[in-house]
């Protein structure tokens, strides 16, 4: 039985960033992932040649310091891709796109800002904070549709502490930006010379507490470590955690999830010339989150486009007859498509709550829960608490 100081499920962001940690002053690590590629939530689609284009998380933000520091060890900084400024439009039932100013109520936003500004955030709703912030029409009219198409899923019950941390910024690196390949062309740079093994297309089946850590079952074989690490979706860690920690299992079966459908086009750009360059279109017409564009970083010929819509609202002839419409163009003008199920916490005001009672119950423990159910669903959230987490491994903190 092969042996090992730290094995990782899961070669998302949260994985990859922990297992990195982990691996220094040489100490043995591993990665296990199920697919036959790095990403979880990444998804960056490559229909031809050298065109890329995000159907999963699209952009990256500069703080999103910890991520950014591996890239920077791997000497791969340099290889960040501008993204040009584009804004988000939203697209009424009309076909006309909005802007999200023109939406705006600035009276009331100007009543209600003495008020919401200053205000704690802890225990406190989207709705119920930006809601005090701005108004509630301009919630409802601006906020609540624009923060569901960020996140693909009503966010109205999302714990607004959550929202707009202030975190410190890689000063050295764009404001927003991409990789070459895509976001996950960033995962997959920092596998280069890394000081951690991976496997990819192994399937963990379980794992079991003994005296000098973790027995953790493979599709292929038993693998033993000191410390573990649990990088997956909520639900599959419940399922792995279930024999060896059955109280921090029931926390995690508490929390829910979402589901929403990405479906990718790619058209020549003259066929969407009248279409203006921008990030993205706000749903307002209950089919679909929103469509996120590959304009802020160009290709010379093409034009690509993700739609997420809402799980099980359209099937894939409606889905993309419905995307045909939205951008004016027909089916038959579509040079390749792709389609993926996208599925993320759903986490509500209550779940910041959850996530301390996990913490507590887990502290002494030589396992680790990492991912975007734990303090954000953002790549920068999923990458802090990985690096928090594997500093407490450590002995660090």
């Amino acid at each position: 039985m092969e042996n090992f100081d730290c094995l990782v499920v899961g070669a998302g962001v949260s994985g990859l960033v922990a297992a990195e940690h982990m691996a220094r002053n040489g100490r043995r690590v591993r990665v296990l992932e199920a697919a036959p590629h790095v990403g979880g939530c990444v998804r960056s689609w490559r229909p031809q040649g050298q065109y890329w284009q995000e159907l999963g998380a699209h952009t990256a933000y500069n703080s999103y310091a910890p991520l950014l520091e591996v890239l920077a060890a791997r000497g791969r900084l340099q290889d960040l891709l501008l993204r040009n400024k584009a804004g988000y439009r939203f697209r009424l039932a009309s076909g006309r796109l909005q802007s999200p100013l023109a939406r705006i109520h600035f009276l009331e936003a100007l009543v209600a800002l003495p008020f919401g500004l200053g205000r704690p955030k802890t225990g406190q709703t989207v709705a119920q904070w930006f809601g005090r912030l701005l108004g509630r029409h301009n919630y409802r009219q601006v906020l609540a549709p624009a923060f569901a198409a960020v996140l693909s899923q009503p966010a109205d019950n999302f714990p607004a502490e959550w929202l707009f941390r202030r975190k410190p910024r890689m000063q050295s690196a764009p404001r927003k930006f991409s990789f070459s390949g895509g976001l996950q062309g960033l995962l997959e740079a920092l596998l280069e010379a890394a000081p951690f093994e991976l496997q990819t297309g192994v399937s963990v089946q379980g794992v079991r507490r003994v005296a000098e850590g973790f027995i953790v079952q493979t599709d292929e074989a038993e693998l033993a470590c000191r410390q573990l690490i649990v990088a997956t979706p909520v639900d599959t860690a419940a399922q792995l955690l279930a024999d060896a920690y059955p109280e921090a299992a029931r926390i995690l079966r508490g929390f829910p999830m979402s589901s929403s459908e990405a479906l990718g086009v790619v058209v020549m750009a003259e066929r969407v010339a009248a279409l203006p360059r921008i990030a993205g279109l706000i749903g307002t017409e209950g089919d679909f989150w929103s469509v996120v564009t590959r304009d802020p970083v160009p290709d010379p010929s093409w034009r690509g486009f993700t739609f997420h819509f809402r799980a099980g609202a359209l099937n894939r002839a409606e889905k993309l007859a419905r995307a045909a419409h939205v951008l004016g163009v027909s089916v038959t003008d579509f040079l390749h498509v792709a389609e993926v199920t996208n599925r993320l916490p759903a986490p509500g005001v209550d779940h910041p709550r959850r996530v301390l009672e996990l913490d507590a119950l887990l502290v002494h423990e030589p396992v680790a829960l990492v991912g975007n159910y734990l303090n954000g669903l953002s790549i920068g959230d999923c990458a802090e608490r990985a690096v928090a987490e594997a500093q407490r491994l450590r002995g660090e903190r």
